[in-house]
């Protein structure tokens, strides 16, 4: 916790130096996480998704730097260590979400066994109060959220109680906001970071709608509007565009 306080210090000198966004793409591709109803898996949704939203921020001339967009990266450690040698001002880690196993219906789709959950639907974003920058990492959550809920999204409450039993504490509730405090990429990030579930994708009709391009635009706009209102893209310390 020192050698972080010590690098969030750091990070606050550098507020106004031209600092990128990270953008960090969830799971890789050995571990691609959750598989969604109709068989994709959720890295490949994750990278999709990230690729949007980074070409969105870009449109406003600010830097992004992508992580684990290789598909290699299976330390997750070693994304908030990365945003922190880009020198980055946020971290944004992009998912998509699915349910606990006994919620899991069975069903065939083009003859492959597979499964669903048409119950659940909506995004949800997760902040660690194990980070450093707790309250601007929240901000920033809840402005994405409330960006997102202004676009006619619901928020996804199924992550109140977690596998093991534990209540996941609302952070803020009206904006689809948890606390997740031993999240890997948040809590070991010495910056602002969040972790944004885009929607549920072992919901048939969400996970129809989470694939087009006007849905990835909707939440890529959510975004970038959300880190504005939350101080994290001033127009005045982006001059051009730079992908790293």
């Amino acid at each position: 916790m020192k050698r972080l306080m010590v690098v969030a210090l750091a990070w606050a000198g550098l507020a106004g130096a031209q600092m990128p966004i990270a953008v960090d793409v969830g799971h890789f591709l050995d571990k691609p996480g959750a598989l969604s109803a109709h068989g994709i898996t959720e890295f490949e949704y994750n990278h999709d998704l990230a690729a949007v939203i980074a070409t969105r921020l870009q449109n406003e001339g600010l830097p992004v730097h992508l992580i684990g967009h290789r598909g290699d990266m299976a330390d997750l450690k070693a994304r908030s260590a990365e945003a922190a040698e880009a020198g980055a001002r946020v971290l944004l880690s992009v998912h998509h979400d699915s349910v606990k196993e006994h919620h899991l219906q069975p069903w065939t789709w083009n003859g492959r066994a597979l499964r669903h959950a048409d119950g659940f639907a909506g995004f949800s974003l997760f902040v660690s109060r194990r980070n450093p920058l707790v309250a601007q990492s929240l901000a920033c959550a809840s402005a994405i959220g409330a960006e997102l809920r202004r676009a006619g999204l619901p928020i996804a409450t199924h992550h109140d109680l977690s596998s093991d039993g534990i209540r996941r504490p609302w952070a803020d509730e009206a904006n689809g906001v948890y606390y997740y405090d031993n999240l890997i990429v948040l809590r070991t990030a010495a910056m602002p970071a969040l972790l944004l579930e885009a929607g549920v994708i072992v919901n048939r009709q969400e996970e129809r709608e989470l694939a087009t391009p006007a849905r990835r635009a909707l939440t890529a706009e959510a975004v970038a509007k959300g880190l504005a209102a939350c101080g994290m893209t001033n127009q005045s310390e982006a001059e051009g565009s730079e992908l790293r």
